[in-house]
């Protein structure tokens, strides 16, 4: 698998907590950018590839979805950010890139070894690979669990399926897969403490409240909701 279409579960990035917490992910994120180019892999509806288009000189958005990659180049036209339809496993671009990214992708391929491997494949010397995944040890997951919803922080709940994750990785095992694929780990981090789930958090919190517990994630990352590591060539 090396594309995937969040539309197509009913998933908006643009709109309401989602978008918001997205917002602030590429916000928190942008220290680690690195360079002038940047390579994006799985660039979906495209929320992502306009924070990034703001940072680099050159952003190289990668979707193996048509109806995405044409999204793309209507909405970036005259930009600079060139859209490429492809599968990631079979990506073979003949430059290199300053910075790669990669947003909530991992969780949903069949291979993530092998699509890191691309993702390595097209590092610049001195780049590095960004990458964020939900968390196993988030806090609404282990309440999941308490409450009997869950056998296991790992297991694949409703909410998981329902927008095409293969996957849970706990810190431990997210860091081992790029341990895995020759990378060495430069910085794990968190975003969000999630006692609930998004729907729950978006009737009741408000803003200002989601915020704090946007940022008190970036304190606990073992057990916010999202993930994310800066790794580099090992």
């Amino acid at each position: 698998m090396g594309t995937y279409d969040l539309d197509s579960f009913g998933f908006s990035s643009y709109d309401g907590l989602n978008g918001q917490l997205i917002a602030w992910r590429y916000e928190a994120l942008a220290k680690y950018f690195r360079g002038r180019t940047c390579l994006e892999l799985g660039s979906s509806d495209g929320r992502g590839t306009g924070f990034l288009a703001q940072s680099f000189a050159r952003v190289v958005a990668v979707d193996g979805s048509h109806e995405a990659v044409a999204s793309l180049r209507k909405r970036f036209a005259h930009r600079n950010v060139e859209a490429v339809e492809a599968r990631f496993e079979s990506l073979a671009l003949s430059e290199k890139f300053d910075t790669v990214v990669m947003a909530h992708i991992l969780e949903h391929v069949d291979d993530p070894t092998e699509v890191l491997a691309v993702a390595k494949r097209h590092l610049a010397p001195g780049g590095v690979i960004i990458a964020d995944v939900p968390n196993a040890n988030s806090i609404h997951r282990q309440v999941g669990v308490a409450m009997g919803m869950m056998g296991a922080v790992t297991d694949l709940n409703d909410a998981d399926r329902s927008i095409g994750h293969q996957r849970v990785y706990t810190p431990a095992a997210f860091q081992a897969e790029f341990k895995r694929a020759g990378l060495k780990v430069r910085k794990l981090g968190g975003f969000l403490v999630k006692p609930v789930s998004n729907s729950q958090m978006e009737q009741w919190f408000e803003e200002p409240l989601t915020r704090a517990l946007f940022d008190i994630g970036r304190r606990y990352p073992d057990i916010a909701a999202d993930i994310f590591v800066v790794a580099a060539r090992a």
